[in-house]
């Protein structure tokens, strides 16, 4: 998930609805990488049970976020493949429209993929396999115009990786070369200025 500064013209209320229920973005965002199947996308959530994936895949569907591409036969049953028709974004116009009830889990549910990612990432050794890899955490202190900057910077970035992502598809169509898998991620969030670990202890 991805909150972007660009306002829509115009927010429908039943996408808007339907993308920022936490299950739901979290299948959005699992379905971002490529095409799955909610039995599959089901062993990687915290959804309950395979009944409530496929429900909220249902909605998913009839918003037109997704769409079944097709269909594996698995044994005795069949497996449906669903890919996201579009990657997910809330603009800023649609963050303040989410129900602030769904923003922490939806901001936790994309938290916890991240970590899932790096934890993976680091467990392959995989950050280390490139030189040029990055990683990097930067302390900073701004003030309102500086935290505009940053966010400013940040979405021109975005937009080049995306960029990226989508020529690197093109060129494979023609070249054949095999794509790495890759993860990019970019925070900017405001952090108390003094770590409660530095207060235990003290009278």
């Amino acid at each position: 998930m991805t909150i972007k500064a660009t306002a829509p013209t115009l927010i429908d209320p039943r996408i808007l609805k339907a993308q920022s229920h936490p299950v739901r973005a979290e299948i959005l965002n699992i379905l971002s990488e490529g095409p799955n199947s909610p039995s599959r996308m089901h062993r990687r959530m915290e959804a309950g049970s395979l009944q409530v994936v496929c429900h909220h895949v249902k909605i998913l569907r009839e918003v037109g976020l997704i769409e079944l591409v097709r269909i594996e036969p698995r044994g005795n049953r069949k497996e449906h493949i669903y890919r996201a028709t579009k990657r997910q974004f809330f603009t800023l116009e649609e963050w303040l429209a989410v129900d602030p009830r769904f923003r922490d889990p939806v901001i936790g549910t994309i938290l916890r993929q991240i970590s899932d990612d790096t934890g993976r990432a680091a467990a392959e050794g995989r950050f280390s396999e490139f030189p040029d890899s990055h990683l990097s955490r930067s302390p900073i202190e701004l003030d309102s115009l500086g935290w505009t900057e940053v966010v400013e910077a940040l979405e021109i970035a975005l937009k080049a990786i995306l960029e990226a992502h989508a020529r690197s598809k093109e060129r494979a169509q023609v070249t054949g070369e095999a794509l790495m898998m890759a993860r990019v991620v970019m925070m900017q969030f405001p952090i108390g200025r003094v770590d409660p670990r530095e207060c235990e202890g003290q009278g």
